[in-house]
């Protein structure tokens, strides 16, 4: 990372030892100086403790260690994995674009003072960039500064997300505690006799409720112990699942404040969850319902209908999570039937990033890209291979604002930026990229002739309407380049810049000749396996620079599955969390009419001696069933209704009320009690009537 030495008292950092970077270390002619993380000096240093004052190379250069920043520590907002920082001044390519009015790539942070509001802010900013753009129009024109608070930039594409995981997770713990009242308050039915006794010798209403909380409590203790030692375990898990996808997401770990927060939410519901049960046991008369079992007239109502609340409720949290669950499968599911606009089928990438001390022009890398494609099309493996920045689907896509001279003004509110990309000639051929009118880029296009560019099929659309744009001309600079002109000379097909879900947008594409850059991707065509790939591309590198480190390698069909990491992981999770939810809802209503069969016992035995068929018997009970199923799906889907719109943000091509996921998670939930009511069922047509009649 590169950064100016007011970054880190900013963000109020202290270094783990050392010191972190000072205002003479920007300083002309300063020593090079580095801060390294814990990270890498624990794994690459192996935590030496005389590190300090120590050299590293870094690019060919020595850097002196003068500080080690805590494993905490990550710039905001810049994504990746940062382990090294250095001085702006130190970096001969940055430090020559900071004087440069015309440069808009940097990320700046800044404290409010005191007394100053956002909005005040906003205002002044305003103010001294319209002033900014009347003195120098023709670097600041068409440029705005805008402020957004740090936290909520760096949570605004994730707080949905986990609100809605979050959600889920207390549906969850919230299905789990109803089933275990559940089952709680059938024990306790089932202890009637001895809770009688119990109160026939004395013991009081109190007495016999602390006793049945801490059967509760301990029970509770039990769950949350193994509850801990799986959250270290499945936080160890995700770890490693998401290392590859989740390059930027911080350490999951469990410490103070989860194990703290765990044992709060275990204590309060072991008491609301294990305390209902009790007092219910408890509310009438238990010497009333010892008579009742011993003569069997009686199956405790009053509980049986308690059971049967809880296991409607059961079904509709269930209900809930099964149709979210759904809504982002289905989603999902359209996401990766998008089509990309290119070819991802044989084709690798890798990334290459030349050091910037080493390599500091534009001529220097416009003639390494030359040598490296001339050596690339030589192997014969990899002669179907381009240059670009950046490739679709990743990071690093910059919007560009641009005029089109001779042409009409354009409409008011519509954006005069684009995405730009720079590529070499056969690009599009190695991408399987279309072109739909004119011609593609060419050798010949250099730094040398005229400035050419072409347009994708939505920017054409957008600005040229009915027109021909083939031959008009379009002016736009990429910084510290300056404006140039440039002739339209063709279109080609729109492809998904930075994200799948989002529509195409408008884009620019110029030579990389023209506008070469000092890193970039190698995009490589073979029908060779990649890891045959890999090492023949880092072969041609070495040959060049065996310095030059070849990193990121992967396939785009990687690429393409890395868009839709976190939509899969979502997906994921809450399809965990529904089958859990099933499982616990179909528990409990096979407990209920279980218990229900069993307390009637007699009267199927009375039914059976009258004639009534088997058959008539198990359409009685499932009846019985689906109508405890019917109640808790019908208030189950009207909760789904308010919580899918928590899900609006994150479905794509799929409405919030979608009737298939609606009508088919109603059917999976009605399935289930169906199945969990009919075992029950076929066990009470099997009861001998002479057998049940006795019994009683």
């Amino acid at each position: 990372v590169v950064a100016t030495p007011e970054i880190f008292p900013l963000l109020k950092v202290s270094p783990l030892a050392g010191r972190y970077l000072f205002a003479e270390d920007e300083r002309k002619g300063a020593a090079p100086v580095v801060l390294v993380s814990e990270g890498l000096w624990r794994s690459r240093f192996g935590g030496n403790p005389n590190l300090l004052g120590t050299s590293i190379m870094l690019d060919q250069r020595p850097f002196t260690v003068v500080g080690i920043m805590p494993v905490s520590f990550q710039v905001p907002d810049l994504g990746g994995h940062q382990e090294i920082w250095i001085p702006v001044a130190q970096d001969p390519l940055f430090s020559s674009w900071i004087p440069s009015r015309g440069e808009h790539w940097l990320l700046v942070m800044g404290r409010l003072n005191a007394g100053v509001s956002l909005a005040g802010a906003r205002s002044e900013a305003d103010t001294i960039g319209g002033r900014l753009a009347k003195e120098f129009p023709a670097e600041r024109g068409g440029w705005t500064m805008h402020f957004k608070p740090l936290q909520a930039d760096i949570v605004e594409n994730i707080r949905t997300p986990l609100l809605v995981l979050l959600g889920a997770v207390g549906l969850v713990l919230l299905l789990a505690c109803v089933n275990i009242a559940n089952l709680l308050l059938a024990r306790a039915t089932a202890r009637t006799r001895e809770l009688a006794l119990r109160q026939a010798l004395g013991a009081g209403r109190g007495r016999i409720v602390r006793q049945l909380l801490t059967e509760s409590a301990v029970l509770g203790l039990l769950g949350a112990i193994f509850g801990v030692a799986l959250a270290f375990a499945s936080a160890r898990a995700l770890a490693l699942l998401l290392a590859r996808d989740f390059s930027a997401m911080p350490s999951m770990q469990v410490n103070g404040w989860v194990l703290g927060f765990a044992l709060l939410l275990s204590l309060a519901a072991t008491i609301a969850f294990g305390l209902a049960p009790a007092l219910l046991m408890t509310s009438s008369n238990l010497q009333s319902d010892l008579k009742d079992s011993i003569t069997r007239s009686g199956s405790g109502g009053g509980r049986l209908r308690a059971r049967r609340f809880l296991a409607a409720a059961e079904i509709g949290l269930a209900t809930v999570l099964v149709v979210a669950a759904g809504l982002l499968v289905r989603s999902l599911l359209r996401m990766t039937s998008v089509n990309p606009g290119f070819n991802v089928a044989h084709v690798l990438k890798a990334e290459i990033a030349l050091p910037r001390y080493r390599y500091s022009t534009p001529q220097q890398w416009e003639a390494f890209s030359n040598a490296l494609l001339e050596r690339i099309h030589a192997q014969p493996s990899l002669q179907n291979s381009a240059f670009a920045v950046p490739v679709p689907l990743a990071d690093g896509f910059v919007k560009l604002p641009f005029s089109i001279p001779d042409h009409a003004a354009l409409p008011a509110g519509m954006p005069s930026t684009a995405d730009y990309v720079s590529v070499s000639p056969g690009y599009f051929h190695v991408m399987g990229i279309p072109l739909l009118r004119g011609r593609s880029f060419a050798r010949e296009d250099s730094d040398r002739s005229a400035p050419v560019a072409l347009i994708s099929e939505s920017f054409a659309r957008s600005y040229f309407r009915n027109q021909d744009p083939i031959g008009k001309r379009l002016s736009f600079a990429f910084p510290p380049s300056p404006k140039v002109t440039r002739e339209i000379v063709g279109v080609v097909a729109d492809v998904r810049d930075a994200k799948l879900t989002a529509e195409p947008g408008p884009m620019m594409y110029v030579p990389f000749a023209q506008e070469p850059f000092w890193g970039g991707d190698l995009v490589v065509k073979s029908t060779l396996p990649p890891v045959a790939l890999v090492g023949a591309i880092r072969e041609v590198v070495r040959s060049l620079d065996k310095d030059l480190p070849v990193t990121h390698i992967v396939t785009m069909p990687e690429v393409l599955d890395g868009s839709v990491a976190q939509p899969k992981f979502r997906t994921g999770l809450l399809s965990v969390f529904g089958l859990v939810a099933l499982l616990l809802a179909a528990v409990g209503v096979f407990g209920v009419v279980s218990y229900s069969v069993a307390s009637r016992t007699r009267e199927f035995g009375v039914r059976t001696a009258v004639g009534a068929s088997p058959t008539s018997l198990v359409r009685m009970i499932l009846l019985e069933g689906l109508g405890l199923g019917g109640i808790g799906l019908g208030l189950g889907l009207l909760a789904s209704l308010g919580f899918a719109q928590f899900l609006k943000s994150e479905l794509y091509g799929v409405a919030v009320y979608d009737p298939i996921t609606f009508f088919g998670s109603a059917l999976v939930l009605l399935a289930i009690a169906v199945v969990a009511c009919y075992v029950p069922a076929r066990r009470a047509v099997r009861v001998d009537p002479i057998v049940a009649l006795r019994y009683e």
